[in-house]
């Protein structure tokens, strides 16, 4: 089971609760990531994407903003690298966004450049694992995604054919159920792997959302009859 996350109310959970820190913000939420992967290995899932930054974030929100998050996702992708809820669990990493926008495109490049560097390194050093895959989706944008795929197959020769444009996507697999907290829409994500996903809008911040939440949805796509438009 692949379950896609769009984890959505940052800003407006720092308001509820008087946060005034976006840092300390950001850093609950990927505490509670952390939560998520466990509770979606335990319920049966083999793989989990989550759409950490898109690129339309990082093309219209303030430099300071951008700085923080760069530097709260380059720490995390560090500390990854030996925190034991990673490599107990054998949890595989893949970068799925566009690298060389994040290298050549933005402002703060030095964060942007470790980054990209601390990211892969936790890719190299979780490439052997199987139990769980994880995709962070960073300077990931849908039909981004889908442009980069084709100009692929066309300068490789190929014929454009569904096959050989999954297999140059960023997030190569489809995922069976696709979660959004606090909105109910896609904003560029997973576009062309959706299109059969069962999807699920919980009205809650996502550091809000609780174990509970995923086993409810998660009974409720095994109640459900997928038709894939038959």
């Amino acid at each position: 089971m692949h379950v896609a996350l769009i984890p959505d109310g940052n800003r407006r959970y720092m308001k509820k609760r008087g946060i005034l820190s976006l840092g300390e913000s950001y850093a609950k939420g990927i505490q509670k990531f952390y939560d998520f992967l466990e509770w979606c290995a335990d319920f049966g899932a083999d793989e989990v994407t989550i759409y950490a930054l898109s690129t339309e974030n990082i093309e219209n929100r303030g430099k300071k903003e951008i700085e923080t998050l760069f530097t709260v996702f380059s720490q995390q992708a560090e500390n990854a690298l030996s925190d034991e809820r990673i490599h107990k669990r054998r949890v595989k990493v893949n970068f799925c966004g566009d690298r060389d926008f994040l290298l050549n495109g933005v402002s703060h490049r030095d964060l942007a450049r470790k980054l990209v560097d601390n990211l892969e390194k936790l890719e190299d050093s979780t490439k052997d694992y199987g139990n769980l895959t994880l995709n962070l989706a960073i300077a990931y944008g849908g039909r981004q995604e889908i442009l980069q795929a084709a100009e692929k197959i066309s300068l490789d020769d190929l014929p454009f054919t569904e096959e050989n444009l999954k297999a140059n996507l960023w997030v190569k697999d489809y995922p069976d159920i696709l979660i959004r907290t606090s909105e109910d829409r896609l904003s560029n994500f997973l576009i062309w792997q959706a299109a059969y996903s069962e999807m699920y809008f919980p009205d809650k911040l996502w550091q809000e959302f609780t174990r509970s939440d995923l086993e409810e949805i998660i009974q409720d796509y095994e109640g459900r009859e997928r038709r894939f438009g038959k």
